[in-house]
């Protein structure tokens, strides 16, 4: 054996199988992440909707009470105004997360 071989026969790196539970943690990891972002899409597209479906019925009692007779008459006790609260409470709800509520 040189002189050559024999130093570099040192400084080798040793042969090391790979740690299988280092492996293991990270393919769980990455996959608890995936299915994390798969229900955070979900989640922000029923969000969306939902949004979207209550700002239709928002629009659509701001409209019934525009066009109704003595829409100027609206007061803080309006059924229209009611309505519209009880949606915002409605709306606000939703926006707590499912594991608060529970």
């Amino acid at each position: 054996m040189t002189e050559d071989e024999r130093i570099t026969a040192l400084f080798a790196s040793p042969e090391r199988r790979p740690d299988d539970m280092f492996v293991l943690r990270v393919e769980r990891a990455l996959e608890a992440e995936r299915r994390l972002e798969l229900a955070r899409a979900k989640v922000w597209g029923r969000f969306a909707v939902e949004a979207l479906a209550s700002g239709a019925v928002l629009l659509a009692f701001l409209l019934l009470g525009r066009l109704a007779p003595g829409a100027a008459e609206i007061s803080a006790l309006h059924p229209a105004t009611a309505a519209v609260l009880l949606l915002a409470c409605w709306f606000a709800a939703e926006l707590i997360p499912r594991a608060a509520r529970e």
